[in-house]
């Protein structure tokens, strides 16, 4: 939905990158990132458009500026109460900053990038630039979507280490297998890994511990089809032992009249 960045500046669009990470871990961080993003823009717009700024590069001094105002509202036709809504969220974030105790919601995140969609894709079709329509639903489903995918895949991941454990402890595995279940990181581990670093990672685990039980069974099965082949190998030595005997006993002949007279009985039994 942001692509359009790319098309203004390359650090500009991972900023909002950033931003987005933020959101999908629910994370207090957003603030931060948040702000990041519109000073960044903002120091961007100044600098492309050649507005002198005397005042400061923050967010706050910068939307002071009156020439940086006449711009967005004259020539971008960006709504003022819409620019006015940059300047509270900065002091906002400022005072998150300082103070430690906001903590990010779903309904601030909507309120937020709506307000910076609507500043940077007015900037971007005022210099000629397609933008997507802003999707407040997109963001709905984001907020909060590393901790929920997290979740999952632990408990897919600990299904799995919990049906090969047995096997591991009774050396039921190749070596090779058992040494890799063994080296896969622990949960202390993980937890001091980002949320999206742990589901690259138990996503990883996964893959591992299923390569891992498909081996086992395909073990498992080679050594049922070895089983088998010996078995039916016995009956055939059996079997020749069998006639062997009878041949022996009462010659060829007499045995295979035995033979067909035993079948004769069993098929008048039925």
């Amino acid at each position: 939905m942001f692509s359009f960045l790319k098309d203004l500046d390359d650090r500009l669009y991972e900023r909002y990158r950033t931003l987005e990470r933020n959101i999908k871990s629910a994370s207090n961080s957003f603030y931060d990132a948040y702000l990041d993003l519109q000073e960044h823009f903002l120091r961007y717009v100044l600098e492309k458009e050649g507005i002198e700024s005397s005042a400061g590069n923050s967010s706050g001094s910068i939307l002071k500026n009156p020439a940086c105002r006449k711009f967005f509202l004259s020539f971008v036709n960006l709504d003022p109460h819409t620019y006015e809504k940059m300047a509270d969220y900065a002091q906002k974030v400022n005072a998150h900053k300082h103070k430690r105790e906001k903590h990010v919601t779903l309904d601030t995140v909507l309120k937020y990038v709506a307000v910076i969609y609507d500043v940077t894709a007015a900037y971007a079709s005022y210099k000629g630039i397609a933008c997507t329509p802003f999707a407040l639903s997109e963001y709905v489903e984001m907020f909060g979507v590393f901790e929920k995918e997290n979740a999952t895949l632990r408990a897919e991941r600990d299904k799995l280490r919990e049906e090969l454990a047995v096997s591991v402890e009774e050396g039921k595995l190749k070596e090779t297998d058992i040494e890799t279940f063994r080296s896969l990181a622990s949960r202390a581990a993980l937890d001091k890994l980002s949320l999206e670093e742990q589901n690259a990672e138990l996503q990883k685990q996964i893959s591992t511990l299923k390569d891992i039980k498909l081996s086992s069974m395909e073990d498992k099965l080679n050594r049922t089809i070895e089983m088998l082949l010996s078995l039916q190998e016995a009956v055939v030595e059996n079997r020749v032992a069998s006639y062997a005997a009878g041949d022996a006993i009462c010659g060829r002949e007499m045995f295979k009249a035995y033979v067909e007279k035993a079948k004769g009985d069993l098929n008048d039994g039925k």
